[in-house]
């Protein structure tokens, strides 16, 4: 099966504007480190340790480590970059990456050394990015027109889909002489033709982030286990713009067409609750041993799609076509709808290695089956049959594994480092197999004792293969060609933390 690295609705001819694809499953369900400076710059690999307040997002168990209580924010700078055949767009952004706070309770107990209560905001992710995914040449065979007439040929217009053929149709990158329609005889045309040499290209802006307010309670029992649990209140906002254009290039047009374009604007925000609990144990001071579930994050989401076709001749198109300004046609469609989304579930566990007072050494393992993400809606057809059957088919488990160190030189000054993977989560097969997600990380702490500040560095890069179109049929396949971009981020925080 081919993936394509489509925006939602975009392309799919055969869904109804308001469905949504596997990729925005993916999208919403893959989580990469986050947090603070010090778990940044330790890869994440936090699940063994604790006593930080991005923990509560992780190991809810690590609030039982905090014996003060703290209040600690973390700002970011993203640099977050995209190359396709070697040109780059870049998109800084500044955010909050993380801020909490932590009141700690030492009640007079033998047993339990302290009970704690903890709020935090994350950023679980970060959709702020630019994309330029061209120039790629083909001949007239390969074009969305031709996906468009396959989708059209047989039906009337009025029978067009709204979102795609209805506006190609609006646009005259599909016509029907008015013989053809009186006659019933929808065999449409499409301007381009074989002999055509096209440019395709296609820019895509990004924008949105998905954070997690998280709301904690743990404690530590003889200094040996500690416990905690957290309700999790996820709050989603994603934004894309993107514009797909084949223009008619070479030295000898005779074409009336000169390019044409699609465009589309997607929104959608929501909300969504999820619980988490686990452990962290001391069999010895210097071995630390913790793990954690998260149940699935369960999601209302409001989403606005708009599609637009644009098409841009020399002269007019037909015979029967109005005289437009600039010999441009085209026509809008929107849409809003709502649905529901269900993220898979997460198990995690780790093991540090705690050297006194000078070094940390820790370790953790993820398991995260994608195929469990799902689709619904309130309306008993469930229009999101055929996406969640995608998704079990090009998705899989995934084991995702962190690593991180801290050194201290002295009680004031440390050195941090850290490795991350995130597995691909497509099947062997796909396009996308080898999308792997690899993280590298350091960074520095400096601690006064009732006062700290840790600063971090985090590259996460990636590879993404796509397609613009791709369409089976009795004719045979057409589809554009295949692009691979690369994606790699710099991430530096600064967290600034008070003991009391």
């Amino acid at each position: 099966m081919k993936i394509l690295y489509i925006l939602p609705v975009l392309f799919l001819f055969t869904l109804s504007a308001s469905a949504q694809s596997e990729e925005d499953a993916l999208k919403f369900s893959r989580i990469l480190p986050f947090g603070s400076a010090r778990v940044t710059a330790m890869g994440g690999a936090f699940t063994a340790l604790g006593g930080d307040l991005t923990t509560l997002s992780m190991n809810p168990a690590g609030i039982g480590v905090f014996r003060k209580s703290e209040f600690s924010f973390t700002p970011m700078m993203d640099f977050a970059h995209s190359k396709t055949k070697g040109i780059d767009n870049e998109k800084n952004m500044f955010i909050l990456s993380n801020a909490g706070l932590v009141l700690s309770f030492s009640p007079n107990s033998k047993t339990l050394k302290n009970f704690n209560i903890g709020f935090n905001y994350s950023t679980l992710n970060n959709f702020n990015r630019n994309t330029f995914q061209g120039y790629y040449e083909t001949n007239g065979n390969s074009s969305l027109a031709n996906v468009w007439k396959e989708e059209a040929d047989g039906k009337s217009p009025k029978q067009l889909n709204d979102f795609t053929t209805g506006l190609a149709y609006d646009a005259y990158m599909l016509y029907l002489s008015k013989e053809d329609i009186e006659n019933g005889n929808y065999d449409y045309e499409n301007p381009i033709r074989e002999t055509d040499q096209l440019q395709h290209y296609k820019y895509t802006r990004e924008r949105g982030y998905q954070g997690e307010y998280a709301i904690s309670l743990g404690g530590n029992l003889s200094d040996k286990f500690y416990f905690g649990a957290t309700l999790g209140i996820q709050s989603l906002h994603y934004k894309s713009f993107s514009v797909y254009t084949e223009e008619i290039i070479g030295d000898n047009i005779t074409n009336k067409l000169e390019k044409f374009s699609m465009y589309q604007d997607f929104t959608s925000s929501g909300t969504g609750l999820n619980f988490k609990a686990g452990f962290i144990f001391r069999p010895i001071p210097a071995i630390r041993i913790g793990a954690a579930i998260h149940t699935p994050t369960y999601y209302n989401i409001d989403a606005f799609a708009e599609n637009n076709v644009s098409a841009l001749f020399t002269e007019k198109p037909v015979e029967d076509a109005k005289v437009e300004p600039g010999f441009q046609y085209g026509n809008s469609a929107w849409t809003e709808y709502s649905y529901k989304l269900k993220t898979p579930w997460r198990v995690m566990a780790g093991v540090a290695v705690v050297l006194g007072q000078r070094a940390i050494i820790s370790g953790d393992y993820e398991y995260v089956d994608y195929t469990a993400a799902k689709f619904s809606d309130d309306d008993a057809k469930n229009e999101y049959l055929e996406t969640n059957n995608v998704i079990k088919n090009i998705y899989k488990a995934t084991h995702n594994f962190r690593a991180g160190a801290e050194y201290r030189f002295s009680s004031v000054f440390c050195i941090r480092g850290g490795y991350a993977l995130s597995a691909s989560p497509y099947t062997k097969g796909e396009m996308n197999e080898d999308n792997d997600i690899q993280i590298y990380s350091g960074g520095l702490g400096v601690n006064l004792g009732s006062f700290y500040a840790d600063a971090s560095f985090m590259h996460k890069q990636s590879d993404l293969k796509g397609l613009f179109y791709y369409y089976e049929s009795p004719n045979g396949t057409i589809e554009s060609p295949e692009f691979k971009t690369k994606f790699y981020n710099n991430e530096f925080r600064l967290t600034l933390g008070l003991r009391f």
